[in-house]
């Protein structure tokens, strides 16, 4: 009685798609062993512990979070210093600023702007270089309202001499 011939030819790679559904298919039969073995043991009175479940690595890494600051518009990214109007619009901001909160309070107002995307940090540091050369003494310790709506006019008309 002899034995059958069996020829073997090398195993060929799977492609990664049919890898997935084995695993995928694998983790479901081990889900469903477990859930017998917990019924059984229920059945039986016994405590069961349960085996851990693989969990399948994500197919590809999370993006990292973008900081809010990243995506968020700025109503005044830079500034035109070789155009007159432009330099005029800022000088008048600068004083404007200044004489409400001073040196001591300009530097927070700048940051402010900054940080709430009204200005870029280039355009803070162009304020801060023309704030540096006026001497103006504040008024308040900080901006009212409708000092921060006068901001925004001029920012308006820095943009519109930009133009």
């Amino acid at each position: 009685m002899g034995f059958p011939k069996f020829s073997f030819s090398p195993a060929q790679p799977l492609p990664n798609d049919q890898i997935k559904l084995i695993l995928e298919k694998l983790e479901s039969v081990e889900r469903e062993l477990l859930l017998l073995k917990r019924r059984v043991a229920e059945l039986e009175g016994k405590n069961v512990l349960p085996k851990p479940v693989r969990v399948p690595e994500p197919k590809a890494p999370l993006p990292a979070p973008v900081p809010a600051r990243s995506v968020q518009m700025v109503l005044l990214p830079s500034v035109d210093v070789g155009n007159v109007r432009v330099i005029e619009t800022l000088l008048d901001w600068v004083q404007f600023m200044l004489s409400k909160v001073g040196h001591e309070g300009f530097d927070d107002l700048v940051n402010y702007y900054v940080e709430i995307g009204w200005i870029s940090d280039e355009v803070a540091d162009i304020l801060r270089k023309y704030a540096r050369g006026m001497n103006v003494e504040g008024t308040q310790a900080y901006m009212l309202p409708e000092d921060h709506t006068k901001s925004l006019d001029f920012i308006t008309r820095i943009q519109e001499a930009m133009k």
